[in-house]
Order: C-alpha cells, then structure tokens, then sequence
C-alpha cells in the first residue's frame, strides 16, 4: 500500500510547498479506481457508469492497461486543473478549491456508477505491472522511480526552483519575474498526474475492487506523511526524501501495529500523536528563530 500512497503524498507535497494542501485526493483515488476497473475489468461490465455498460473484453489487455493509466491521469489532472485556476486566479486557498473538488468528484462518480463497486480487473494484468520477483514487490520499483522523478524535478529543474521561491514568498517572487499563477497551475498539473498514476496503480495491486467510495480518507494519509517528513505549511520549505520518510513511518506504523496485534483502530490515535509531535518539533524551529 505505501507504494500508491507514495504518488498522492509526492503529488501533494507540491501543493504544501506553496503553503497549500489538497482535500481531494481521496476522492480522486475513488474515480480513478472505478475508471482503471472499468477499462481493465474482466469480461464485461457488471455496472454501468449513466446507465451505459461497458464492454472491453474485445480490447487487447495491454491496450487497456495504457488507456486505463492514460484516463485516470486525464481525469485527475483535469479536476486539479480546476482547482488551481481557482487557487491561483482569485488567490482562494487550496483548502476551498480542493474541497469543492473533493465534494463535486464524489457526487459524480456516485451518481454516475450509482455507488456500484465494479469488481475484479483481468487476473493476468498484476502480473504484468507489478510482478513478485522471488517474493520482491516490483511495485516499489514504480514507486522509486516517481520518487527520483519528483526529486528531479523540484531540485534540476527551474520550475522546482520557481516553487520554491513562490511557496516562500510569493510577492516577491512575483516581482523578481516569476509567473505565480503558471507556478501555481504547474503544481497542481503535477500533483493530478501523480494521482491518475497512484490510483491506477492501487486498482493493479487490488487487482479492481474500483468503487467511489474506495480511498476514502487517503488525503489525510498522504498529508500526514508530508508534514511529518518536514514539508512546511508555512510554504517554500520541504525536501522530497522528508516525504519518502514520512510514508515509511506511516505504513512502518501499520505493519508495526498489526504485527504487534493492537487494534488497527488505534492506528488514528498513534498516527494523531506522531503528527502532532512532528508539527511541534517543526513550529519549535521557527519559534527559537524568532
């Protein structure tokens, strides 16, 4: 599971970089879910999505596989789009725009899949994705290369610089030439792309189970690991392996807990506690500059 949590909490960091964050992830993780099981389901559809069913089986599976991670980003990518004009053409914060977001997506995959979940996707497609060599989850593979592809980006490139200083300070970024609502948009374009690919790769390893409701939540998930791996609210402040860090200790703190035989309930509470913790340590930083 941490290796799909790993795009949406990489995909946010951006969006927290510029003293932002996201509400919609888990929404978006419902849709995209529903649409990779609805192109790569096995055999013909069982729900329809307006009423319309759905036949692929005619499709080659490698084909569906392609299109399957091709709209799930197209979806994710346009509804953070949507957002980040929002965000950046009436400086309206995030918190607002991907909370409109987050209800509208929901409302539509509900309403358009009737809240059916669509069962199983082509048993063979996992094995092509995400095989177990010798017992080794490949999936980490995939997640390692969004990781460098992530680093590269904010590190190598002139739009990582860009939203470093808008994130830090966006006047004066502004006034040294830099377009905010482009680095803003970018963000967001970045972050929906990563959580097309997060969602589509989930639906492989559930191997379908796509409902609207699935990833319920999941937001919380992935800005939890953020903050807790150093990627500052206050904006412009954040490296990417403090993100890799912070899903570690997250899903390190699942497996620890299940292992241990403590109720999974009292995951929150743990997960509360270290939050909390980590944000002071955080805050203390800027307290003893001041």
């Amino acid at each position: 599971q941490a290796s799909p949590k790993m795009f949406l909490a990489l995909g946010v960091a951006g969006l927290i970089l510029l003293a932002g964050t996201d509400l919609s992830i888990g929404r978006m993780v419902g849709m995209g879910m529903t649409t990779a099981t609805i192109i790569m389901h096995q055999g013909i559809n069982t729900g329809g999505v307006f009423g319309h069913i759905f036949d692929f089986t005619s499709t080659p599976i490698i084909v569906r596989v392609i299109l399957s991670l091709v709209i799930c980003i197209l979806l994710c990518t346009f509804f953070t789009m949507i957002a980040g004009f929002f965000t950046a053409k009436f400086k309206m914060h995030p918190f607002i725009s991907t909370m409109a977001n987050m209800l509208v997506i929901f409302g539509l995959v509900t309403y358009a899949t009737k809240g059916v979940s669509f069962g199983a996707i082509e048993p063979t497609i996992p094995n092509m994705i995400i095989p177990k060599i010798n017992g080794f989850p490949t999936i980490i593979i995939w997640a390692a290369a969004a990781v460098f592809i992530v680093w590269f980006i904010w590190n190598k490139t002139t739009f990582g610089k860009n939203l470093y200083a808008v994130g830090g300070n966006a006047e004066a970024a502004s006034v040294s030439g830099i377009s905010v609502f482009a680095v803003t948009v970018g963000a967001f374009i970045l972050a929906g792309i990563l959580y097309g690919f997060g969602s589509w790769l989930e639906c492989i390893r559930m191997v379908g189970s796509g409902s609207a409701a699935y990833g319920q939540g999941w937001e919380m998930d992935a800005i939890a690991a953020c903050v807790v791996g150093g990627v500052s609210f206050t904006g412009g402040i954040g490296k990417i392996s403090g993100v890799v860090v912070g899903v570690f200790i997250f899903t390190a703190l699942t497996y620890s807990l299940t292992i241990l035989g403590i109720d999974t309930n009292l995951q929150f509470v743990f997960s509360g506690i270290i939050i909390l913790v980590a944000v002071a340590l955080d805050c203390l930083k800027y307290v003893q500059k001041k």
